[in-house]
């Protein structure tokens, strides 16, 4: 009989990724998805795969979902930080409220193993480099503040009744079907469509890994022994600079001769500096490592966007940028 595992928000970018190495692993899976950022069409045919429309504000249909399930994938996030500014209420309840039935919901059916997928955000700016999971936590905006809710009570729930938990905290994830109008996606977007590229902070320094090594880290988290209750970075110990991911992209997609105009819409309240990921211990407890380079997967990212007809997720949702 196939293990089966539950992804929340697994018609999004990373859980769509997620969901097809689960699937290759021969694991059955349930996606649930509000599609309000995921795309149904991000997510393979199979006959392994079962898509639930809903949201995880909803306690009892998390509840109905979660059960006969042995294993869960909590992604399910409003994950867009300038969203969290206009939005703060709606971004608290997703973010806290709705890991928090994901949580009750797993301990009531006796879930084998949660993994809860944290953000890097959580820790603000690097108060030193590189950042293990004993940084301090600094959340700089709504959404991170939201995350480090849940994080507390996916520890609190361990500690009080076990809840078999695993928290990962990645850094910056990039690669094939974003969803969001994230740095590296809509840079791309914007060297291979617009006559100008607007952009707003180019100082800031992210550490940035390929979605497949990403969910690799997820896999090895869901099925890595006696690992509850730990708290994991995953990340390649190596930073870049906005601009010079911009320099690249600008090679990569033939627009170098582009403009770049400052645009104040797209600056951040308080942004984050720097953020990179010390990642031994994801070296030693989940035996990972990230295996794609970033001018690799810069190069595969955008090989995806022109075979895929150019369109983002956010531009399939007919997104403009808004702040």
């Amino acid at each position: 009989m196939n293990k089966k595992v539950l992804v929340t928000g697994g018609a999004g970018f990373i859980g769509s990724a997620l969901v097809r190495r689960l699937l290759e692993k021969n694991y059955k899976v349930t996606v649930l998805d509000n599609l309000s950022i995921g795309l149904g069409d991000n997510l393979p045919k199979s006959n392994q795969l079962r898509l639930v429309t809903g949201d995880i504000r909803d306690f009892e249909l998390v509840s109905t979902v979660v059960r006969d399930h042995q294993y869960v994938m909590h992604l399910a996030a409003q994950a867009f930080i300038p969203l969290s500014y206009e939005l703060p209420l709606q971004v608290a309840e997703t973010n806290s409220i709705g890991s928090l039935n994901v949580f009750k919901a797993c301990l009531n059916h006796n879930v084998k193993r949660i993994v809860h997928i944290s953000s890097s955000e959580v820790y603000g700016s690097a108060k030193y480099t590189p950042m293990d999971e004993q940084h301090p936590l600094c959340p700089q905006s709504t959404y991170a503040v939201a995350k480090v809710a849940a994080d507390m009570w996916a520890q609190t729930f361990h500690w009080e009744h076990k809840l078999p938990v695993v928290i990962l905290r990645p850094f910056n994830t990039f690669g094939p079907r974003e969803s969001l109008p994230y740095f590296i996606p809509e840079m791309i977007r914007q060297c291979i469509k617009k006559p100008t590229i607007h952009v707003g902070n180019l100082e800031t320094s992210r550490d940035f890994t390929y979605v497949e090594d990403t969910t690799k880290a997820m896999l090895n988290a869901l099925e890595t022994e006696k690992i509850e209750g730990e708290i994991i970075n995953i990340g390649t110990n190596k930073t870049h600079k906005m601009k010079e991911i911009l320099d690249l992209i600008k090679k990569e997609t033939n627009a170098e001769e582009k403009e770049i105009v400052k645009d104040k819409s797209r600056l951040r309240p308080s942004d984050v500096s720097i953020l990179i990921t010390d990642n031994r211990k994801a070296r030693k407890i989940l035996g990972w490592k990230p295996e794609t380079n970033f001018l690799e997967g810069i190069q595969k990212t955008v090989q995806w966007y022109v075979d895929s007809g150019k369109l983002w997720g956010y531009e399939k949702h007919g997104w403009q940028w808004r702040y």
